[in-house]
């Protein structure tokens, strides 16, 4: 496996997405060649730095409460809301509208 091979296989391999021949591969690429090893790291690093900054960790109760109340609506049946919250989710999806 050249360096160029092993690179567009990193993000595979991090995800535990390759068989068990291709871990073998990469991992002994990586055991010989140092700029690939030294560019696993940074990636495996950024990915959980990533993970760690963009997971929410419990969504606020009200938040909880109004998706459930929602989900176990019958479709049809009118629906209540708090009238805040449906202002913050009326936002939400015209922000997320404006984005598409």
């Amino acid at each position: 496996m050249n360096c160029v091979e092993a690179i567009a296989r990193l993000h595979l391999y991090i995800d535990r997405e390759l068989s068990a021949e291709e871990i073998i591969t990469v991992q002994q690429h990586l055991a010989c060649c140092s700029q690939c090893e030294s560019r696993f790291r940074f990636d495996e690093r950024l990915r959980r730095l990533i993970h760690e900054r963009c997971t929410i960790e419990r969504a606020p109760a009200h938040l909880r409460e109004a998706v459930m109340r929602i989900a176990q609506t019958p479709p049809g049946e009118p629906l209540e809301l708090d009238p805040e919250l449906e202002m913050e989710l009326k936002a939400d999806i015209a922000l997320e509208d404006f984005f598409e």
